[in-house]
């Protein structure tokens, strides 16, 4: 059997660290069902953008480079939106 090549190495490293990003996004989208489960019962509103705006501020300033906190603050505010479209769409369902 042939060695991989260094490339092929790279792409199964991606590869787990993607099934990983996949299982975590997972976890936090149940997890963000059961917020906005918690916030129906309550009336709360399902944005809270000092919340969203807060939490992006602290992953930026965590970061190891400027580059990576960019890179976050887009990362986190395309999962927020995904995490809002759920926690929308659950009570829509439970009105229905």
């Amino acid at each position: 059997m042939e060695d991989m090549t260094e490339m092929e190495i790279y792409r199964k490293e991606i590869d787990e660290i993607d099934r990983q990003f996949q299982q975590l996004f997972e976890r936090r989208m149940e997890v963000a069902g059961k917020i906005g489960a918690y916030k129906a019962s309550r009336g709360l509103p399902v944005f809270d953008a000092k919340r969203e705006e807060s939490k992006i501020a602290e992953l930026k300033e965590r970061a190891s480079t400027q580059e990576y906190a960019e890179g976050i603050a887009k990362l986190y505010d395309t999962i927020f939106t995904i995490s809002r479209n759920k926690q929308e769409a659950l009570r829509t369902d439970e009105e229905a």
